[in-house]
């Protein structure tokens, strides 16, 4: 499983915070749904480096996303 961190454009953490998918590739411009109505666009991909708090928890990037 790979675990995505999930932000709204304004820094505040969309519901769900945290994308946890079995697909390792995401683009700009995918589109997440997250429960059974709920869609996410992404707009954004952060990567960081290969040390610290997000890669202890096994967090891959993270996603600036906006309601679709």
């Amino acid at each position: 499983m790979f675990r995505f961190l999930l932000k709204l454009p304004d820094g505040q953490p969309p519901d769900p915070a945290m994308l946890v998918t079995a697909v390792p590739n995401w683009s700009v411009g995918d589109v997440i749904t997250v429960g059974r109505e709920n869609q996410l666009r992404v707009i954004a991909i952060d990567d960081f480096p290969a040390c610290g708090p997000l890669v202890e928890q096994d967090v891959r990037a993270i996603f600036t996303v906006e309601p679709v």
